[in-house]
Formats: structure tokens, sequence, C-alpha cells
């Protein structure tokens, strides 16, 4: 329990404080680029939907490569660790989407005030799903790797085909050829299928790092 505190204060609190600080950023960059341009797209969508993705994959594997050494080294087990990590992929992944809907809010209103134009962006449940699975994905690449070395490189394919089906539905979000129609062929069950890739990029963490010899660094 006091890892997941620790996880949850430190690591959460500086995610928003980053969130916050992208977005006064891109409002300030979209008034820029209005003098010289007409805005046309929701620049806080292509934070969220692009950019997003990456910081929390980053933070997945922070949480591996960084903080499960440190708590080893204090006397906690890898399970007690993963189970704290797991609870705080979740934590995390909330409230980025909420940082992320209080954005599109922020934004939405300024829009309206300017009179300018944004383009659509997709539902909370969908955010949500993608930021849990490249969280999960960030974890899993970093115990591949901390485990194997330069073998952790089987495991990207596997990552690579998870992160795919979170990408499709949300618009700006760097959308793949033959691509864009599944979502809408599949229904519901496509939140299910992001569902599974979340589980299943844990699980795979889990069954690398739960006895992953833990390397001295110098």
């Amino acid at each position: 329990m006091k890892i997941f505190r620790l996880l949850t204060a430190s690591l959460t609190t500086f995610s928003a404080m980053v969130a916050g600080g992208a977005f006064a950023f891109v409002v300030a960059l979209t008034f820029v680029v209005s003098v010289f341009r007409d805005v046309e797209i929701s620049a806080w969508n292509v934070v969220a939907s692009q950019i997003g993705p990456w910081f929390l994959l980053f933070m997945g594997v922070y949480a591996i490569h960084t903080m499960l050494p440190i708590a080893v080294a204090h006397g906690r087990t890898r399970r007690e660790f993963l189970v704290a990590a797991s609870g705080f992929s979740v934590v995390l992944a909330l409230v980025m989407t909420a940082v992320e809907w209080l954005g599109f809010l922020a934004e939405g209103g300024i829009y309206s005030l300017m009179d300018w134009r944004a383009d659509e962006h997709s539902t909370q449940l969908t955010y949500l799903l993608m930021y849990l699975v490249w969280i999960a994905v960030g974890m899993l690449c970093a115990a591949a790797f901390d485990r194997f070395g330069a073998g952790g490189v089987f495991v990207l394919p596997v990552a690579l085909a998870l992160v795919v089906a979170t990408r499709v539905q949300i618009p700006g979000s760097g959308n793949l050829p033959f691509l864009d129609g599944i979502p809408d062929a599949l229904g519901p069950e496509w939140y299910v299928l992001l569902a599974v890739s979340f589980v299943v990029a844990l699980a795979g963490t889990w069954a690398i790092a739960r006895d992953m010899p833990i390397r001295t660094r110098t």
C-alpha cells in the first residue's frame, strides 16, 4: 500500500503538472497560429491523442525500470510492487483522462469566444482505454528489456500490435490506412478488445517481472 501511495502521490501529481503546462503551451501556440491563418483543428486533441500516449508509455517504462529496483532495494517484493504498479496504472490513466476532458472543456470555451472551429474528438472511454494500454505496454517493454537485454526486442511486435488497436478511433491520432472502418464494424466489441489489450500487456509484465533479477546500476 505504501508503494501505491508513493507512486500515485509523486508520479500522478507530476503527470498532471506536465499536462497543465502542455495545455498552457498549446493555447499560447494556437493564438500565435491564429495571427497567420485560421484555426481549424483542436490543438489539445493533438496533445491528448498523439503526445499523451507516448507520455503514458514513458511513465510505464519509468515505473518498472526505475521504481521497481528502488522498491526491491528497500525490502519490498516484486509482487508487492507489481500489485501497486497495476493499481497505479489505472489511477494515472483516470487522472490523465480527467485532465484531457477538462482541457477540451477549456479549449472549447476559448474556441467559442474566438469563433474558431475545431475538429471533433473521441469519447472519454476511448481516451481512457488508450492511456491504459499505452502505460501497460510501457511497463511490458521495460520489463522485457530489463530482464532479457537486447532480447526484449522480440516483445516489440506484440507491443506494437497492442497499441495500434488504440489509435484507429480517435480523430487526429494518426489513423492507419485500411483500419479506420474496423471500430464501426466491431461496435462495442472494440472497447472490449482495448480492455483485453490492457490486460494482456499487464499480464505480460507480471510474467516477466515477478522473478526478474535486479541488476545493480553503477
